[in-house]
């Protein structure tokens, strides 16, 4: 993919992100070109994790990315982080690291909106909020009134009901102790799994 020059932004802009912290920088990330969106290849079929990461070019031509992992069965946002500051090089081997034992594709932007605030929403029916980093990733996401949904997309099983596939730091207990309260009892299923939710 071809870089873009931090050039092609105001010099006022270009000097004063070079001096910031990265925390500063997410938060301006709208600010900043969108780079690439990327996701998982086998998205589309009925697995509970979906990996995403929305990366942007900095006007110092470094890249700032959000990282997600989306529980399309029950728990929605279930991690996010994000990383600034990084050369292209640095970003393209975080990026064969994330996805190193999934095939991956790049996406449209609005398939990665969608199904990040689209998870978060169907979590919220349960009492489930996005993890607390989303505080600071969604500012790699474009505004939810600023872009239109485009997909038609399906969280839970096919019969609505949320399903519960317990990962190696997930408080099983606490869980399904919120699904009994807000789903009530035989309206959501539990499996238990030990499996690394990869690189979270």
């Amino acid at each position: 993919m071809k870089k873009r020059k931090g050039s092609s932004l105001p010099k006022a802009l270009r000097q004063q992100s070079m001096s910031y912290t990265s925390s500063t920088v997410v938060r301006r990330a709208r600010e900043f070109p969108l780079l690439e969106c990327v996701i998982n290849s086998d998205w589309q079929t009925p697995t509970s994790l979906v990996e995403i990461i929305v990366a942007r070019q900095q006007p110092d031509d470094n890249i700032c990315l959000g990282i997600y992992l989306v529980d399309k069965l029950c728990l929605g946002l279930k991690n996010t982080f994000t990383r600034a500051n990084r050369s292209l090089a640095r970003y393209r081997d975080e990026v064969e690291h994330i996805f190193r034992d999934r095939p991956f594709t790049t996406c449209p932007p609005t398939l990665a909106y969608q199904m990040i605030y689209e998870s978060i929403d169907y979590a919220a029916r349960f009492g489930f909020s996005p993890q607390k980093d989303f505080e600071q990733s969604q500012f790699l996401l474009a505004p939810r009134d600023e872009y239109t949904p485009s997909y038609k997309l399906q969280f839970g099983q096919e019969n609505g009901k949320p399903l519960f596939i317990s990962g190696p730091n997930d408080n099983v207990e606490d869980i399904l102790e919120q699904l009994e309260e807000t789903a009530g009892h035989g309206n959501y299923d539990f499996i238990a799994m030990g499996p690394s939710d990869g690189p979270f």
